[in-house]
């Protein structure tokens, strides 16, 4: 008969059996516990009687570690100070404290005691397959831009936030709020950007405009063409694949959850939010990649100046040179072709890779390449440049 630990009765039985001579072996054997149980429970029967065979609570008299009520209090203010942080995060908060005063469990246990935690659907983990592989080297190289889903403020006016961030340290460059996402209404966003904080080496974004102009060779529109001309690389994630820019995204759903609900009644009400956010975010919140350091302790400037003047794409000597004609055609092997009316009064480049095909260029980026038999300019399909698993630093593959 197998005895339940928790059972006075039948640690009771197992005294009156030890008292009828029983051994002790036995008794181990027949309650279906260790030979020092048996001799624990009938010391504390002979101690203190029947009292002596119920269950003792195992808490400690006392605890070196445990949190005071002060600071649970301080740190239940903090939680409500920034609603958005989980433990981890506020417990490097703590004001006039060179570490942490508890561990990131100690502190979930207080808020989930003070209410201050709400359950989460749990997400599906999902895998980004044949995604561009996009390397960062560290902060001050790469910018990241997008247009964040559009919503309707209190006026009923749409909202169009546009946001650029660098993806190595975190750190948001800018917030706009724009009426659209037309290029006339970004670009001035860029050039403030620019202006202040310099030129990265490239751009990744997505395939919607102003990025991308699906109708133009090379999905080329005329803010990545602006870009080009800065000495800027133009980099775009696959169609349908926002996880290969998901640090960025990441970032959209803390901006949405904080700055957006509800939205704000007008749009200069909306910018004000936006910028708060923009100052937490960088200088106060604490981030998990950053060994839970805001993205500002981080924060590189990029090495490049913003120059007083944009020039024409350089090309080597491989290339052959024709400047686009006011109806988007160069002059190629005795005939007009056509090329973009976004790159009308540019100059393309063209570079011989067979003996019977060119790869048509405008500064850096690859737009076609030209098929001397079917004498046709074939564009290159997007989102199929380096394959890979998205964003990666130092090469590595995440």
């Amino acid at each position: 008969m197998p005895w339940s630990r928790g059972a006075v009765s039948d640690r009771y039985e197992m005294v009156r059996l030890f008292e009828e001579g029983w051994p002790k072996s036995d008794l181990a054997d027949r309650f279906g516990v260790s030979w020092r149980t048996v001799h624990e429970w009938i010391g504390r029967y002979a101690a203190e009687g029947e009292a002596g065979l119920v269950e003792r609570s195992r808490r400690p008299h006392s605890s070196p570690t445990r949190v005071s009520e002060a600071l649970a209090e301080e740190l239940i203010e903090l939680k409500r100070k920034y609603p958005e942080f989980g433990p981890a995060k506020l417990i490097e908060l703590f004001p006039g404290r060179s570490e942490a005063p508890m561990v990131a469990s100690t502190a979930g246990g207080i808020l989930k005691r003070a209410g201050h935690v709400r359950a989460r659907r749990r997400r599906r983990r999902t895998v980004a397959c044949g995604a561009p592989l996009i390397t960062v080297p560290g902060a001050g190289h790469t910018m990241t831009a997008e247009h964040k889903g559009q919503f309707r403020l209190g006026e009923q006016q749409l909202c169009y936030p546009l946001t650029i961030c660098d993806p190595a340290s975190r750190y948001i460059l800018a917030i706009d709020a724009l009426e659209s996402t037309r290029g006339e209404l970004a670009r001035p966003v860029f050039e403030r950007v620019f202006h202040e904080y310099g030129l990265p080496h490239q751009i990744v974004t997505d395939n919607g405009p102003p990025f991308c102009n699906v109708t133009a060779l090379g999905g080329l529109s005329e803010l990545a063409k602006w870009w080009i001309k800065l000495g800027i690389e133009v980099l775009r994630i696959e169609p349908g694949k926002p996880q290969q820019n998901g640090r960025h995204e990441r970032m959209h759903r803390t901006l949405k959850a904080s700055a957006t609900r509800p939205p704000s009644p007008t749009m200069r009400a909306q910018q004000n939010r936006f910028d708060a956010f923009r100052k937490e975010f960088n200088e106060i919140r604490p981030h998990e990649a950053l060994g839970q350091r805001p993205p500002a302790s981080a924060w590189v400037a990029y090495g490049r100046q913003m120059p007083r003047r944009v020039l024409d794409p350089f090309y080597g000597d491989e290339f052959e040179i024709r400047r686009v004609r006011s109806n988007g055609q160069v002059k190629w092997k005795g005939e007009l072709v056509f090329v973009s009316d976004v790159l009308i009064g540019e100059t393309v480049g063209f570079r011989q890779n067979a003996e019977d095909a060119w790869e048509l260029y405008f500064g850096q980026m690859r737009l076609a390449f030209w098929d001397e038999r079917k004498r046709l300019l074939i564009g290159y399909k997007r989102g199929k440049r380096n394959r890979g698993k998205g964003i990666s630093e130092e090469g590595k593959r995440v």
